[in-house]
């Protein structure tokens, strides 16, 4: 199945200029025949096991409005508007006096044909070329547009304050050197590195981004393309009500991918599932940032960092399965142990190193603390339900929900833990037509079973009810969801576990002879070790279920077309892809995070899980890529700051596994051969507060930025005023001769 996924090369067929409604008007681009359209399209492409044309041209942005197909949807364009012109004042805010065409009895057909046209004239107002063509199917209007004349670029690019780079050739008129990250004395090392993804040279040199107007022009590099579909959809954003045009008229709002850059990132290894091992590259988030934006690329860098500092981890953890077997249990607790204070200073530095690199990134990727947040409104938002009483129902409702699925995990844990006491306390015992003993063993897998039951159950649920609040921007929807989702998970995932031995020990006792501790401590580590294999299974079964889904959908979208000659065009395709929302990427973040905590709390336990984490994280970390690439739209770039919500849940994990860790070390392990409860009590404190202290003084130490970002960003605080009173400088002269 996955070959029939994978891209192909392009054909080797000539490159003919795109076709666009400057050669045909726009009425007769609207209704011409598909194959007059196809005609001038010049390449077929391979996309998901289909041959189809590849239109992607120069556009960055698709509209699809749905249109009459006779005898289906006669009923849905034949209705009447009793007050068009209300209608059309919501789409079109800043319009004082609607058409005069608009009248009272007009049709759905009517007005929505009229919404497209004047939709299309504020999109060539912006400077955008634009073209449409109908569907394969021919029930919808695909009305493609993109960025063409400079000039207008420019203008809109100033109007919306789109950020640009600095020439580095800018320092050198002002007799000062761009700053780079490696510095030796006085002099900034330049170093090359990998070209761009269109295949431009580039090196260490980190000049400063600047809001781009007429009088830096001169002192400025292109705007970026990512940049350019931000700023174009922010443009129209304010001609036209986006929200309510998605939601009331239209089918589809999507970027365009390219299916050149997404060749060249294929071609690099970044989205191919043939190189399931190579190793992530550190620049590798630079070239996903060109191409997806910051937004994307600062979860594939955690991705990125995260695998690489489990580097050492999963290499000492690999000695721990031939060691125990041959060693005593002290010993072992020994070996444990170290292995756990290792981890608490893991994940120590590992968090430090990420924040330094992170803060890196955004300011290499113009995204730093001078640049404001856009926030887009969502399309179901409505004002006057907020602070309603049904709202406040709603989420009541949620968070009621929230509690019981907390208290399922909890008593669930203890049933299945009282069940599995009295087993072991009865060997000679029958359940369930097996001996106790044999039971026993399977009891296990309940604890793993429960976990992905009600995680099957709650995500859908929690995602359901959490898009059907009323939130008013996708940051609010994404943090409500953020914050319900992990309540729920955190305990879901991690309190059985924990429960077997905070709680077990002390309550139902620990299975096998004696009710020793070491008993509780075997349990655990099979049930964790038993957990993540499964975990590892579902999420790259899950991963690999939704590129087959892509595959039968355009398949069987092929099999429906119209005639035996229809071709099935790359946009139509990206149109049937899923969208990367609010659900997908919390859902790519928690895998990351969850992880983390495993190995954060109970690495101490079963050292395994790091090699097992290591080893998964490489091919998981492909068929993400591949899926971003090749089996969802593109995403829409937006600015960002970082990881937002998702530091402050890392750090917080960080230190429940420091507490964690002292605990299993100090009471279970007995590491220091302590009887009385009150030393170990004392001794638990002392050593947990002082690995608290001491994650705390080196995170002060390391600070928020590394020395390099600071040495840059003081170059660029220094040089920019100069560079900008230049150039001011230069404009006056050319104006006012």
């Amino acid at each position: 199945m996955l070959l029939a996924l994978l891209p192909t090369e392009r054909s080797d067929a000539l490159r003919l200029e795109a076709f666009t409604e400057a050669n045909i008007g726009p009425f007769a681009m609207a209704w011409s025949n598909r194959e007059l359209i196809m005609q001038v399209e010049q390449e077929t492409i391979r996309v998901l096991g289909a041959d189809v044309v590849k239109n992607d041209g120069p556009w960055h942005y698709a509209l699809v409005f749905p249109i009459r197909v006779q005898g289906e949807n006669d009923e849905t364009f034949d209705q009447k508007l009793d007050d068009p012109a209300s209608k059309w004042k919501e789409l079109f805010p800043t319009e004082e006096n609607s058409p005069s065409d608009l009248k009272p009895g007009m049709t759905w057909e009517d007005f929505t044909a009229r919404v497209r046209q004047n939709v299309k004239q504020y999109i060539r107002e912006m400077g955008c070329e634009v073209t449409e063509f109908k569907s394969v199917d021919e029930d919808e209007i695909f009305v493609l547009f993109g960025m063409s004349d400079k000039e207008k670029a420019l203008d809109l690019a100033e109007k919306e304050e789109a950020r640009v780079r600095l020439k580095p050739s800018a320092y050198d008129a002002v007799d000062c050197k761009c700053p780079t990250d490696e510095k030796a004395g006085r002099e900034w090392r330049i170093r090359e590195l990998e070209r761009s993804l269109r295949g431009v040279n580039i090196d260490n040199r980190c000049p400063a981004f600047v809001r781009y107007t007429a009088t830096v022009h001169d002192v400025v590099e292109d705007v970026e393309d990512i940049e350019m579909i931000r700023i174009v959809r922010h443009g129209l954003q304010r001609e036209v009500r986006l929200q309510v045009l998605e939601a009331e008229v239209t089918r589809l709002f999507f970027p365009i991918h390219q299916w050149d850059d997404l060749q060249e990132l294929y071609a690099r290894g970044w989205s191919n599932p043939y190189k399931p091992f190579y190793f992530p590259k550190a620049n590798m988030p630079d070239n996903v940032s060109e191409y997806f934006g910051a937004h994307v690329a600062a979860f594939f860098h955690l991705y990125n960092a995260f695998t690489r500092w489990l580097v050492v981890p999963a290499l000492v953890s690999i000695i721990f399965p031939f060691v125990r077997p041959h060693i005593s249990h002290e010993k072992a607790h020994w070996f444990d142990s170290s292995f756990g204070g290792m981890m608490c200073l893991w994940s120590t530095f590992f968090l430090a190193s990420l924040k330094h690199q992170m803060n890196a990134k955004l300011l290499k990727w113009g995204m730093g603390d001078t640049v404001s947040r856009v926030k887009n409104v969502r399309k179901n938002f409505k004002d006057e339900l907020r602070g309603s009483c049904s709202e406040n129902l709603r989420n009541l409702l949620h968070w009621t929900l929230v509690i019981l699925f907390l208290s399922e995990t909890v008593f669930f844990s203890r049933y299945i833990a009282l069940w599995r006491r009295d087993l072991f306390d009865n060997p000679d015992g029958m359940t369930f037509g097996m001996q106790n003993t044999d039971a026993g063993k399977y009891f296990k897998y309940l604890v793993t079973a429960n976990i992905k039951i009600v995680d099957a159950v709650w995500t859908p649920l929690c995602i359901y009810l959490t898009k059907h609040e009323n939130h008013r921007t996708e940051m609010d929807l994404k943090s409500a969801m953020i914050l319900k989702l992990f309540a729920v998970k955190s305990v879901l995932f991690y309190y059985p576990f924990i429960r077997s031995i905070f709680i077990q020990p002390h309550v139902e006792g620990c299975p096998g002879p004696g009710n020793h501790i070491s008993g509780c401590l075997d349990s655990l580590r099979a049930d964790l070790q038993l957990f993540f294999i499964t975990q590892v299974i579902s999420v790259g079964a899950g991963l690999m279920v939704q590129l087959a889904m892509m595959y039968w959908t355009v398949r069987k979208e092929l099999q429906r077309k119209k005639s035996d000659d229809g071709k099935l065009s790359y946009v139509e395709v990206q149109a049937m892809l899923a969208d990367y929302d609010e659900e997908a990427e919390v859902s790519d973040y928690l895998q990351v995070v969850l992880n983390f905590g495993f190995l954060s709390m109970f690495g101490c336990v079963a050292p395994s899980m790091c090699v097992l984490c290591f080893l998964s994280n490489l091919p998981m970390k492909r068929l993400l890529a591949f899926r971003f690439s090749f089996s969802q739209k593109r995403v829409v770039p937006i600015i960002t700051h970082g990881l937002g919500s998702w530091e402050l849940i890392l750090n917080f994990i960080a230190y429940i596994g420091v507490t964690l860790t002292c605990y299993i070390v100090i009471f279970a392990y007995n590491s220091l051969d302590l009887e009385d409860f009150r030393t170990q009590l004392l001794l638990f404190i002392a050593i947990e507060r002082a690995v608290a202290v001491l994650k705390l003084m080196l995170t002060l130490v390391f600070g928020e930025k590394s020395l390099a970002q600071e040495r840059i960003e003081e170059q660029n605080e220094e040089v920019l005023e100069l560079i900008v009173a230049s150039e001011i400088k230069k404009h006056h002269q050319r104006t006012h001769p």
